[in-house]
């Protein structure tokens, strides 16, 4: 569940507030029709053993968002490269997904593949694909068999270790 939030949060701070008011300036510019904005964005998250894996854990990551910005409604196109790393032994995977997040009402349905992990000699490890909804209060409203919406629970183990939350 955590990914998914921090994508709702990149989404919900980053387009709307960081580029939406600078770049709108009023309601009225909404008469003109939809906004388009496009960013990439660097992201990094390490984790000490014991917070989110049973080893130090750190991911480094590029997101790239193309946001599709209407009043009431957003669609956005994400792409993310991902390296996630057991800091303890140094055995990274690596990640790259495209997936596309329709928000309405605060209620966010993420698309696409939302996990396609690989060794550094190419070999998939994991592969999760589907639909995830999200409510307004971070609740899962609705996941497809085919994702596991634990980020902890997918990418420790990938890893060599346990999740601990």
């Amino acid at each position: 569940m955590r990914r998914f939030a921090m994508v709702a949060a990149v989404l919900a701070a980053g387009t709307v507030t960081g580029m939406l008011a600078p770049a709108a300036g009023s309601t009225a510019a909404w008469a003109d029709g939809p906004m388009h904005v496009k960013s990439t964005f660097p992201y990094e998250n390490p984790q000490s053993a014991g917070a989110f894996c049973d080893f130090n854990y750190g991911e480094v990551a590029t997101v790239s968002l193309d946001a599709i910005i209407f009043a009431g409604r957003e669609t956005d196109h994400i792409t993310t490269t991902v390296i996630h790393t057991n800091l303890d032994t140094g055995f990274s995977l690596a990640e790259v997904d495209h997936f596309s997040a329709f928000t309405v009402a605060g209620q966010t349905k993420t698309v696409g593949i939302i996990w396609h992990l690989r060794t550094a000699d190419g070999k998939l490890v994991v592969v999760q694909a589907g639909q995830l909804v999200i409510s307004p209060a971070g609740e899962i409203v609705k996941v497809t068999p085919a994702i596991n919406p634990s980020t902890a629970a997918v990418i420790c183990p990938a890893l060599g270790g346990k999740a601990v939350i």
